[in-house]
Order: C-alpha cells, then structure tokens, then sequence
C-alpha cells in the first residue's frame, strides 16, 4: 500500500488499496473493526467521515499508523471545503466587480487570469483583509478603526478602500516604525523643504527616510482611475501614515501635497482620515499650512504676475526650493497656467513591479 498522500482521493480509496493488496472485502473488514457493513460502505465512498476512534482501530488492522490515516482523513476533508469555498467565492465575483480589478491587475496586485472568477475574488478579499463583502462592509461601516468608517462613506467606496488597504496590509514602510516625535517632525521641516530643489527620486528617497526617523511613514500607492486623490494622512497604531498618489506627476503637486498632508499630522487628531481634495475646514487649514511654509509669507509679494521664468527661478533660489514650486504657486494665483512647463519634473508609475 502506498503512503503518497493525494487529497484529490476519499480516505476510502486508500483504504480499498489496502483491501486489495490483502485480498479482503468489505464484509471481512467491517467484522476486523467492529462496525456495520453499511459504515464501511460509507467510509470508502468518503460518505462518513473518518473518526479518529476508528482510526486507530484500523491501525491495528492494517498496521499503517493512525496518524497517516487522519492525515489522509484530513487532506480529503480539507479539499472538499475548499472546492466549496471555491465555490462561494466565484458566486461573489459581480460583487468583486465594484472594486478597481484593472488597477489591480495593472500593479500586479491581482496575478490570478481574469477568467479565474475564484482566485480574482480570493486575491481581492485578501488585499482587503476580509473573508468575504459582507465582513468587508461590516470591517469598513462599523470596526473599531474610525478613519475607515470615513472612508466607507466615501463616494467611491471600493476604489478608496483598495487604495488604503494596499498601503496598509502590503507595504513594508509600516513595520517597526519608530515612535513619532513631534518635535523631531517641527525641526525637519525646512531640511524637507530645501530637498524640493534636488533631484527628485533622491530627495523623495531622502526623505521618506528622515520622516520614518521621527515617526512619520511615507508610502506611494498609484492613483485610482476616477478617484481623484492626491493624498491622504490617518493614523495606524499612532503612527502617522502619509500616502500620495502622484496623481499629476509633477514634482511640484508631489511637493505641495506631502506639506500639505503634513499640515494634517501636526495641526489635526489622530482619528480621521484626512483625504487631499475634500472640501473641509482641515483641508483648508492644510492647504494653508503647506502654502506658508513652501513659500514663506515675506515672500509672496514677489510671486511673478507675468510670465517671467527668470523670476520664478530666481525666488526660488532664494528661498531654497524648486523652481516648479513657485511656478505652480504662480499659476495658481493668476490663473494662468499656460507657460512654464519646462521647469516642471515628470514621475511615472512602473506597472507589474513584480
């Protein structure tokens, strides 16, 4: 008899094996383990389970150990729930369809085939940390985290829930992170905002790795097609949690929008979640936190009003920050945003990172 363990296959099989192998029927094993025929006929179809009481009478009658026996009863068992649960999962698939499954296959999150209905509602629900919708809706609606409940209420629900979770339960940045030190976060801030004038991918690398050294995680997730979000600031175990989209690509908007949600962890509680774009009192008061001290207000007046690059390059040397900013402040404040561009830094997102 073999011992090769194949959980496609009834208990019963491996029993009837060694049935054959010893050249005795069903009759004969029922009378050798104490039970009715009826049981043993149930016991090879894999109609009755395998008791372990019964498991260890057969390893008197065979000699093959009960623990090989449960663990065959077990395989089999374990295979029927999951081609239940299979199942169940791809009868969820329409509802799987409210959520962003392009953007996930696009980054690699989702590797299942779309014709996979089971394995696509599967690998959604883990990056969702759930068991199903229903736990999922329960989780976000009425958990104990409030930024979630926040976010549930959103307009788009699925994409924003997506977008949260694969900074929350998919990236590294969150382990081990040192308790936030507000001061330490104070004093960093003009050492952030002179890395602006830098080459790009340096300084964003410089200074994620400052923020983590006074508590701050910084993290990059890309935008949801239709979600609109530049960034967004919560609160995880009380570590601070700054995620950007980089939904315009430029430098400056990356710049502009880190300040601002950074207005957001030392101006605001740790129970919201603050969202880059809603239309708030703290999203107004970030906004202006982010505009003072990218461009402090004894500077301002100097903002060109015309299009003059070698003004904008010429302030921002001065105070230390890239060019782009004060460009895009520029436009901003005369509406004119039809020049410029040059100055401007492009980031672009690597699909299928994997």
């Amino acid at each position: 008899m073999t011992t090769t363990l194949n959980y496609v296959v009834t208990t019963g099989d491996f029993i009837a094996e060694w049935m054959e192998d010893e050249g005795i029927n069903a009759a004969e094993l029922g009378r050798r383990l104490g039970v009715t025929p009826k049981h043993v006929s149930e016991l090879l179809s894999g109609k009755a389970p395998l008791s372990h009481p019964l498991a260890l009478a057969l390893e008197r009658v065979t000699g093959v150990p009960a623990r090989l026996w449960n663990l065959y009863e077990s395989g089999y068992r374990s295979e029927l729930a999951r081609e239940a649960a299979n199942d169940d999962l791809a009868d969820q698939y329409e509802q799987a369809n409210e959520f962003p499954l392009t953007y996930l296959r696009k980054y690699g999150n989702v590797t299942v085939p779309a014709r996979d209905r089971a394995g696509t509602v599967r690998q959604l629900l883990s990056i969702l940390g759930v068991a199903n919708f229903e736990a999922f809706w329960a989780t976000w609606s009425q958990g104990s985290v409030a930024y979630r409940r926040s976010a549930v209420g959103h307009k788009d629900a699925p994409a924003l829930a997506v977008w949260l979770a694969l900074a929350e339960r998919h990236h590294d940045g969150l382990r081990d992170v040192p308790e936030f030190d507000r001061g330490g976060l104070e004093l960093l801030i003009p050492e952030m905002r002179h890395l602006t004038s830098g080459e790009p991918m340096a300084a964003i690398h410089a200074t994620k790795a400052k923020l983590r050294d006074v508590g701050v995680v910084l993290c990059f997730i890309p935008p949801v097609p239709g979600l609109g979000i530049h960034g967004a600031t919560r609160w995880i175990n009380g570590t601070p949690v700054i995620q950007l989209s980089l939904l315009w690509k430029s430098d400056d908007q990356l710049w502009f929008t880190l300040f601002h949600e950074l207005g957001h962890v030392l101006l605001h509680g740790d129970q919201e979640l603050y969202l880059n774009g809603e239309k708030c009192t703290a999203e107004d008061e970030a906004n202006m936190y982010a505009s003072d001290v990218l461009i402090p207000c004894e500077y301002q007046h100097r903002l060109p009003r015309t299009r003059d690059i070698a003004a904008v390059k010429e302030l921002a040397g001065e105070i230390g920050i890239a060019p782009s900013i004060v460009l895009g402040r520029a436009q901003r404040e005369t509406r004119d945003f039809a020049w410029g561009q040059s100055l401007r830094r492009k980031f672009e997102w690597v699909e299928n990172p994997a």
